[in-house]
Parts: structure tokens; C-alpha cells; sequence
């Protein structure tokens, strides 16, 4: 508040004729009518200075020095009261000649305080699907997101997509001088934009433009892990973000398809079995919103199909407690003032924009708020930083320009190395569910762990001792395969929490490979599966990744699976984290904090 402290208050006219008085105070500015009996102001605008977007003092051209200039403010506020919206405010007001050179100051200090350490004026590239979810993506911008944008003076490129991968084929191409780029539709609309800047000879550098989703499509994920389940399709708090976000540096995966060696980019989530025919088999039914994926599991948990597959993981780790506790006491330890999280079907900008830390550089090789060291990719992929900041191998090297003066640095902004086919060692694991074991040597109790004998015999006469593995959740060869997942944000719909342990940018996949139960326990698991709370089920086999390799054991009856919701032929595929390489933008500069992440204890 140092910046603003001569000038905090300024006395205006109102629309009424009546005097007003312009203050900030503790992170919020209030318009305040003045009385003239002595009573106390009457408030007729408050709104947290994080929600301000625009104070701009007319130059009054052809009108003399003497008139009164007119105040514009333009905030999302809350003029109805109703505390679950944000609503674009637009007010004026008029200040006397001789309080000019005070409102010129005042001005630009609440700007300052405003977009501290953001850009202002941004130049957005807004890509529109105008028949993405139910259709109405294009009423949606001009009605909602336009005018904020407007508002608060962006200059705005808008594009309408017209056929698939027309957003990939735009990105390839764009010149690079956005400071944003933000897409109306659904995750699609994120995963095309990525794939087109990941593929570009110059990828490395368009990757540092952060993406800000807007909600208007079917499948939302990104804008639940930014803003919530509640607030996942908050259009102005989607568009504020495109204004206010910090930069979130997100990791990438290559998928090397075999044996045509294509490679596709993937930023949310891999999946074979149920969760392909819960996806790829309800597009009919777009129409039903979220509600789509229920029908689709539980139409998937009724047939109970075994996935034939063979799955070889480079795990890094697969103690579920542990892996929570880690994830648990990164949230402690990020700087956020006020206890009230984002979302909560309230305005969040409201109750916690206040206390939030929007300070330090991004790009550092400890991220803002994060409580552990992000390992950086031994091939140097990584950017981890922000538009227009510098990256971590930008710091490194230029370290040494310092030792070497007479060569000057040039960052690396080229090309993502080629992939090729990963070649396991004896590190790795391997899950095979060729041959489901008989019903009558595994049962399964209410939460999903194993029970029978303590020695059953498979494959072929060799033992396995069932009651350790399933102590340490290990996989039992012969396990049937309901469902592969793997991915890199902790929600995947608003009804599932799959990955509630994973960490944006720590270069790790998280992977679920679900056993195939009774019927009736996977439909209880519903229950909760919003908070994360299958993360449990002993049947759920966790593990986070670094690399894996998945092939098809049978290709006549299992011809695809999906990158983000894409449907691809499969045959065998490998993937591999490209850490940090892109980013997003956040609110907090993180995902929205789960309740998952905010327990205490184990479990």
C-alpha cells in the first residue's frame, strides 16, 4: 500500500451532482457518498482492488482547462448483492479542475496496485469454437467476455474455429507477440492449441505464451482444476484470469504412436478401457453436459470388460500415503493469507483475492509458494517460466555468460527434440492383464482390497503371495484391467477427482490402474469420487511416473484409446514428460486447493 499512500483518497462528483469520495483501503477501493448533515457515507461501491480494471481520466480535447474532467472505473462487482456473482460495473464520475493533477496521480497508483506485476493492456488471441458444448460459446463472448476485455482496454484478436484442428493449424502459424492466448470451448479447444505451438520450429519460445480456458464446452476439466467444481463455469471469473492470471508452468507429454511414429501432445490425460467408452463412446450425448460421463461409467461398470494390456511404468513413486502427505504439506506451506479457498459457489474474488501472493519471478527452479525443488529434465525441455520472464536454462547459462563475457547467451528457442521409442530397464514395472486369475482365487472386500488365500497359484504354477502385495498395493499379475488412466491435474471432470496427489509441473505422470471388481462397488465408489476418496480403494493401483509404455494384447476388440479425449488407433504407444514446457494461467498462480489436499491426517 506504500505505493498509494499520499494520494489514498479522492473527492469526486457524482452522477447525482452530489460529492463522493474515492478511497483505497486494505486491498479494496469504495465509492462513498458524502453527506452533508454529518452522517456517516453512504457505500455505493466496494469491490476488491484485484476485481478493478480500469481508472481512466478523461483529457477533455476542445474544452477548456477550467471544466470538469470526467473519472471513468471499471470493475467486476457485485451490484445486485448477490454474492455468487461478478458482473461488469461500469461508473462515472466527474473531478473539479483543481483536484486534476491529484486524480491524474491517484490514477496510475491505483493501476499500479491494481496490475501489480501484471501486464496491463494485454494483447489477447481469443479462439472461439462456436459449436462447442451446447452451442452457445459464441453469445457467450460477445455478451460476457468481450466487454470485460474491453473494459479493462485489451486489444483482442477474435477467431472462430470452422473444422477440427483448426485452433492447431492457427498456433502453428500466429506470430508471436500475444500476451495470452484464450479459448472458448473445452479442454479440445487447449489440447489443439498446445499441440500447435508444441510443433512449431520455434516451440520452445510460443510455449512461454500462457493459455486461459474460458468455459463453454462440454468438458471442462482445465477450468475446474483452476477455479473449482463450483466455479468451473464462472465466465467472468474465467475472463478476470485472462487479465489478472499469473503464469502457472504446466509439463507436457509426448505420445509416440507405433508403428506409424506419430507423435501427439498431451497435457491432461492417456486412458484405455472403461474411461475410452465413457468419453469417446457418449459424444451422442453431448447434449447431457456432465452428466454424459456418469451415464458412460455406469454403463461401463455393467459390462465389466476386461482390458487387455501390457503396461510398463518408470515409477518414481507408489506409497499412497506418502504421496498424499507430500502433496498435503505443499499446501501448507504456500503463501496464502486468508484460510477461504477459491470457489465454494461464492465469489472467490471476494473472500480470498486479497491474500493472495502475486509476488516473485516465475521461472526460478523453486516455483512461487512451492514448498519443494522441481527436478529439471535431464534433455532440457523445460522452460518453467512465464511470458516475457526468464527461464530456468536462461538463468543457468547465463551464469556462465558471466564467466565467458565475450560470448553473448542466445536462449534456446527452438524445436522439442524428436521423440523416440524408450527402451525399459530393470528399474521399471510391468502390469499384465492378459489372463484374469479364476473369480474363486480372488475376492474382494467392501473397500476394494484383496482377500483369499495367502498363497494362490497362477501363471503357469508360479506362486504369488496375495495378502503382501496387496499390503504394499502392489499389482498381482493375472489382475483383469478395468480401466487405465494416466494424467497431470488432479481433476478430470467435475465429478471425478482421478489424480488428487498430482502436482502441476513436478515433471511426474500420475497413473491409475483400476482392477476390475463386482459391479456394486465401483458404483458405490461413485460416492465421492468428486473429493478424491477412490485415491484409497486398494484396488486402485496408484504410481507416479516419469515414463511409460502400453500395449494392445488385443486390437480387434480394443482398437483405440484417447490423448485428452481424443481418440487414437492403438497399438502400442510410449509417452514421456516434458517438464514445465508450457503454462496456463491461474488466479493464485496454482490449481484450485481440493478439500482432499486441505486434511490433515492419512487418510
Amino acid at each position: 500500500m506504500a505505493a498509494i499512500s499520499r494520494h489514498q483518497d479522492l473527492p469526486v462528483i457524482l452522477h447525482n451532482d452530489k460529492r463522493g469520495l474515492l478511497t483505497v483501503e486494505e486491498g479494496r477501493l469504495d465509492v462513498l457518498q458524502l453527506s452533508r448533515d454529518g452522517r456517516p457515507p453512504k457505500r455505493l461501491l466496494s469491490t476488491p482492488i484485484r476485481n478493478f480494471l480500469l481508472a481512466k481520466l478523461s483529457n477533455n480535447k476542445g474544452k477548456g482547462l477550467d471544466q470538469n474532467r470526467r473519472l471513468d472505473l471499471h470493475t467486476l462487482g457485485n451490484p445486485s448483492g448477490n454474492s455468487t456473482s461478478l458482473k461488469l460495473t461500469k461508473l462515472h464520475v466527474l473531478v473539479e479542475p483543481i483536484n486534476v493533477p491529484e486524480a491524474e496521480e491517484w490514477c496510475e497508483n491505483t493501476m499500479g496496485l491494481a496490475y501489480k506485476g501484471i501486464k496491463r493492456n494485454k494483447k489477447v488471441l481469443l479462439l472461439v469454437n462456436p459449436v462447442g458444448g451446447k452451442g452457445k460459446a459464441k453469445s457467450i463472448v460477445h455478451d460476457t467476455v468481450l466487454p470485460i476485455l474491453q473494459a479493462a482496454e485489451c486489444q483482442t484478436d477474435l477467431r472462430e474455429t470452422t473444422h477440427r484442428l483448426h485452433a492447431e493449424e492457427i498456433t502453428n502459424s500466429i506470430e508471436l507477440d500475444y500476451d495470452v492466448i484464450a479459448t472458448a470451448s473445452g479442454d479440445g479447444l487447449v489440447y489443439e492449441v498446445l499441440n500447435g505451438l508444441a510443433s512449431r520450429s520455434d516451440a520452445k519460445k510460443a510455449l512461454k505464451i500462457p493459455i486461459a480456458p474460458i468455459p463453454t464446452g462440454s468438458a471442462n476439466a482445465v477450468c475446474t482444476n483452476l477455479f473449482g467444481v463450483k466455479d468451473t463455469f464462472n465466465i467472468p471469473l474465467a475472463t478476470l484470469n485472462i487479465l489478472k492470471g499469473q503464469t502457472l508452468p504446466i509439463d507436457l507429454c509426448s505420445v509416440l504412436l507405433l508403428p506409424s511414429l506419430q507423435r501427439r501432445f498431451c497435457f491432461l490425460s492417456t486412458a484405455l478401457g472403461l474411461m475410452v467408452d465413457l468419453d469417446i463412446g457418449t459424444e451422442h450425448l453431448r447434449w447431457m453436459g456432465d452428466n454424459r460421463f456418469l451415464y458412460g461409467f455406469l454403463r461401463g461398470i455393467a459390462n465389466n470388460k476386461n482390458c487387455k494390456t501390457k503396461i510398463h511404468l518408470k515409477v518414481v513413486e507408489d506409497d499412497k500415503i506418502s504421496m498424499a502427505r507430500k502433496a498435503r504439506d505443499r499446501v501448507k506451506q504456500r503463501t496464502i493469507k486468508d484460510d477461504k479457498v477459491w470457489g465454494g459457489g461464492t465469489n472467490p474474488l471476494v473472500n480470498g483475492m486479497n491474500g493472495l501472493n502475486i509476488s516473485g519471478s516465475i521461472g526460478t527452479k523453486k516455483s512461487e509458494g512451492d514448498g519443494a525443488k522441481t527436478p529439471l529434465p535431464e534433455d532440457g525441455h523445460a522452460n518453467g517460466n512465464g511470458n516475457g520472464s526468464t527461464d530456468t536454462n536462461d538463468m543457468i547459462t547465463g551464469a556462465s555468460r558471466v564467466e565467458g563475457a565475450e560470448k553473448e547467451y542466445v536462449p534456446d528457442h527452438g524445436p522439442i527434440p524428436d521423440a523416440k521409442p524408450l527402451q525399459p530397464d530393470s528399474t521399471w514395472i510391468t502390469i499384465d492383464s492378459s489372463g484374469a486369475l479364476p473369480k474363486s482365487t480372488l475376492k474382494r472386500s467392501s473397500k476394494g482390497s484383496l482377500r483369499g488365500n495367502r498363497s494362490s497359484t497362477v501363471n503357469g504354477g508360479n506362486s504369488i503371495n496375495t495378502q503382501n502385495a496387496v499390503k504394499k498395493g502392489d499389482w498381482i499379475d493375472g489382475e483383469g484391467v478395468l480401466y487405465f488412466y494416466a494424467g497431470m491435474m488432479p481433476w478430470v471432470a467435475r465429478d471425478l477427482m482421478q489424480w488428487p496427489v498430482s502436482i502441476s509441473g513436478d515433471g511426474l505422470i500420475d497413473v491409475v490402474v483400476q482392477s476390475i471388481v463386482p459391479r456394486m462397488m465401483m458404483a458405490n465408489a461413485i460416492t465421492g469420487a468428486e473429493k478424491g476418496e477412490a485415491y484409497w480403494l486398494e484396488c486402485q493401483h496408484y504410481y507416479k511416473v516419469s515414463a511409460f509404455i502400453v500395449e494392445n494384447l488385443d486390437k480387434a476388440k480394443q482398437s483405440i484409446f484417447t490423448i485428452d479425449g481424443e481418440s487414437f488407433p492403438w497399438d502400442t504407444f510410449h509417452v514421456e514428460v516434458h517438464p514445465r514446457i508450457a503454462n496456463l494461467l491461474s488466479l493464485n498462480g496454482d490449481f484450485y486447493v481440493s478439500d482432499f489436499l486441505r486434511k490433515h491426517d492419512e487418510k
